[in-house]
């Protein structure tokens, strides 16, 4: 996974890429736009322990969210957008997750299950909810 910006002394991550919007704030997961009609993912690092990020699609519905650890590294990212490993073709949207190996690589997790007997979906449910999912 290659690192978008600059990597500064502390491990951070800095860059120009996106903007955090507060008044988009949900719960305790900050939303990130991108600052130009450019592709933007969400940062490597947190500068924050234990922090949350959101990645909304251009029309505002959720795309992606990021959850990272005390040490600013992902610990777990949320996606809801075609994932052709689990779907088999780039068209159909997959609730699903990826994990992270302690490099920053992003390991395939699979499938999120919408019901209550799936443990990630109960954990981040109030954040899935507020986009409908």
């Amino acid at each position: 996974m290659s690192s978008r910006g600059a990597v500064i002394q502390n491990g951070h991550v800095t860059t120009d890429e996106y903007v955090d919007v507060p008044s988009k704030q949900v719960y305790d997961a900050k939303v990130l736009v991108g600052s130009s009609t450019k592709y933007h993912g969400l940062p490597d690092y947190a500068h924050s322990p234990n922090s949350k990020y959101i990645k909304e699609n251009p029309d505002g519905s959720f795309r992606e969210m990021r959850v990272y650890g005390s040490d600013g590294k992902p610990l777990i990212e949320i996606g809801y957008h075609p994932e052709q490993k689990l779907t088999g073709n780039r068209h159909t949207y997959v609730l699903h997750y990826h994990t992270f190996k302690s490099n920053l690589e992003r390991i395939m997790g699979g499938r999120i299950s919408e019901t209550e007997n799936s443990d990630i979906y109960n954990e981040y449910k109030k954040y899935l909810r507020r986009y409908g999912l």
